[in-house]
């Protein structure tokens, strides 16, 4: 988004759900989002209709190379490892 003022890149600086219309479908939410200009830093902001469908998380699908699932993340920790720990304290 550039700004309307000078023409400079703008990041966003907040979002706020105006209303959501359960009646249309798909469902829509209409958004006010609000940008800082990074050149002026003058503040602007912008109203965006999108649809709720398009936003799911059942619909994202991971690039190749991510992890599917938290638990492909984080190691796996065995049970013994806390015993391990707690014969170190008793050798003290």
């Amino acid at each position: 988004m550039n700004c309307p003022k000078c023409n400079g890149g703008a990041y966003v600086s907040e979002e706020e759900v105006v209303k959501v219309l359960e009646n249309t479908t798909p469902i829509k939410v209409i958004l006010k989002v609000t940008y800082v200009c990074r050149s002026c830093g003058e503040r602007f902001s912008r109203v965006f209709s999108e649809d709720v469908q398009a936003k799911r998380r059942e619909d994202w699908s991971p690039s190749p190379g991510m992890p599917t699932s938290e638990y492909a993340v984080r190691p796996a920790t065995s049970a013994a490892e806390p015993a391990d720990r707690l014969r170190f304290l008793d050798k003290i």
